[in-house]
């Protein structure tokens, strides 16, 4: 195993890590260095450590950097929220990575700036870290995520309607799922 945990001491928190990166093989020969430190416009971040190795391909590490807190009307300590919950938000910022793994350290630096100064950008690599992560296997989770986002009665307004704006909702979710099952299941009688 190629992950280093630094500043989390929750077995919870580790375990759920755990169960999403078991989910991507691909990734299993990056070294990933998940930290929990105060965060305060976003909840998990996933990104490429700028090292030497960042200009290698190959030898490229990443870091998923997650806040202590996740800050409602009172604070939700990211350590109690429910297992699937975080195994979703793990999924999704996976994603991410698997977003990130084929772009040169050029193309990378293209995307930092696209994804900070347009927000159309943002939108489509919000979209495209859940699509990774429902191809994976972790739609179940990816919604259960969503939905304790938007349906949480005491998430601030603002809050929710940035994430409305940038991510992908769970009926959509829910639909890519059916249509990717159709044409499977399509294939199926073809083959």
């Amino acid at each position: 195993m190629n992950v280093e945990f630094q500043n989390i001491s929750s077995q919870h928190i580790r375990n759920c890590f755990l169960k999403a990166y078991e989910g991507f093989p691909e990734l299993h020969r990056h070294r990933l260095i998940v930290q929990q430190q105060p965060m305060r416009t976003t909840t998990m971040q996933a990104q490429p450590v700028v090292n030497l190795a960042f200009f290698r391909q190959r030898k490229r590490h990443y870091i998923i950097r997650l806040s202590d807190n996740i800050h409602l009307r009172e604070q939700v300590r990211v350590h109690e929220l429910p297992e699937e919950v975080l195994i979703g938000w793990f999924a999704h910022e996976l994603g991410h990575v698997i977003d990130y793994l084929p772009r040169t350290a050029l193309g990378l630096l293209k995307f930092g700036i696209g994804y900070l100064m347009h927000p159309n950008f943002r939108i489509g690599a919000e979209r495209k870290a859940d699509i990774y992560a429902i191809a994976h296997g972790f739609a179940d989770f990816v919604i259960a995520t969503k939905k304790y986002i938007l349906e949480k009665s005491n998430l601030p307004n603002r809050y929710k309607s940035r994430i409305e704006r940038y991510y992908m909702s769970a009926d959509e979710v829910v639909l890519l799922v059916q249509k990717q099952e159709k044409e499977q299941l399509r294939m199926d009688t073809l083959i």
